[in-house]
């Protein structure tokens, strides 16, 4: 693997873990500094309105720095915003410090996703896309569990201890083994807004947003689908969780190297085609639990395989606002999880959890139908 595009997943999973490992150590927080839950739930909130908004706009106005030494600076930002974590007396300190992590995090992994499409052939550019969404997937995974066992056993301020050490020798890394890559010339920001006025540019982005609404839709409340439809103990909710990331770590990694050898279309259509199919059926592999390890295996690979295709479509599309429209992309990823959690919410209210997987599914279809849309109008030009 290129030891290059490695230091940047490995960069993404450090960030990355930030963003979700609040939610196991909202307990700590709130007793600690002494507020409700539910105000300290808002650390995941506030969070997740200031990545999506933030990556656009920093991207645009950092545009014409050169990209290691913006990286290595966003990385520092990063650190400070975990330095304010560790130090936080109160909960205003605390969300101030997720407002420094939110904006920072989101410059970081969209340079690290144009600078990883840039040091690579144009033939191994998805296959480098999905590799950094793959550490971004991993911190998920394997990052969040970690630091909530290390919170659980030293306090929640010693988790961000750790990310900030593992910042710091991923700077150092980016400055050691990254070269230097000059900012490329980019379009005035109000003639990269515009070009969300192409057709095939905003459906695209819509791909995404469709996708996660579907898949939020279900995920947000897999936990309470899987115990009552099939009585599994928390125990074994959390196996299932853990094979749903693992496929999703790799998943990222298969739709970056489908794009490459099947084409951008090719590869969103058969990924959609299968997530969606996996949601309807879920409700089907109940009355079995290796059927349903196998239903989620193929839901989170193929759940994960489309984004790498969608970014790696967009470069190709628009090279000269690639970075604005990698990190709108990003944003439309949150605004589908925003989106499909509500939708979720309001289903299990009035109607049986089943049909969470059902609507998902049909959701995902309308990203199928906006990705053929994009590629007609591709076509057409």
């Amino acid at each position: 693997m290129n030891i290059k595009i490695l230091i940047l997943a490995i960069a993404c999973f450090v960030v990355g873990t930030v963003e979700m490992v609040i939610a196991g150590l909202l307990g700590m927080i709130s007793t600690d500094l002494h507020v409700s839950l539910g105000v300290a739930g808002q650390l995941i909130s506030v969070y997740s309105f200031i990545f999506a908004i933030g990556g656009p706009i920093l991207s645009a106005l950092t545009s014409k720095i050169e990209r290691r030494k913006l990286l290595a600076s966003a990385m520092l930002i990063f650190f400070i915003g975990n330095i304010l974590s560790i130090l936080s007396t109160n909960f205003t300190l605390l969300l101030l410090s997720r407002v420094i992590l939110a904006a920072s995090c989101s410059l970081i992994v969209v340079i690290s996703l144009t600078i990883a499409a840039n040091i690579v052939a144009p033939e191994l550019r998805g296959r480098a896309i999905g590799i950094i969404f793959s550490g971004i997937i991993a911190s998920l995974v394997l990052g969040v569990p970690f630091g909530t066992l290390i919170a659980s056993r030293w306090g929640w301020r010693m988790t961000f201890v750790l990310i900030a050490v593992l910042t710091l020798i991923s700077f150092a890394c980016i400055l050691r083994f990254l070269p230097k890559i000059p900012a490329q010339k980019t379009r005035p920001l109000h003639e990269q807004i515009r070009s969300l006025k192409n057709k095939k540019i905003i459906s695209a982005h819509f791909i995404s947003i469709f996708q996660m609404i579907g898949q939020f839709t279900v995920y947000a409340y897999i936990t309470p689908f899987l115990h009552d439809t099939m009585g599994l103990s928390t125990g074994m909710i959390s196996v299932v969780l853990l094979v749903y990331g693992l496929a999703g770590t790799t998943g990222g990694w298969i739709g970056g190297s489908l794009s490459d050898k099947l084409g951008e279309a090719k590869t969103i259509y058969i990924s959609l085609i299968i997530h969606a199919a996996a949601l309807f059926l879920l409700p089907y592999a109940s009355h079995s639990i290796y059927s349903l390890l196998i239903l989620v295996l193929f839901w989170c690979t193929f759940n994960m395989a489309a984004t790498p295709a969608i970014q790696n479509y967009l470069i190709k599309t628009t090279p000269e606002t690639s970075n604005i429209q990698l990190s709108l992309n990003t944003s439309s990823l949150h605004i589908g999880i925003a989106m499909g959690s509500v939708v979720g919410g309001i289903l299990v209210n009035h109607f049986s959890i089943t049909s969470n997987t059902w609507v998902g599914a049909l959701i995902i279809l309308f990203g199928l139908f906006s990705a053929i849309y994009s590629f007609k109008c591709s076509q057409k030009n």
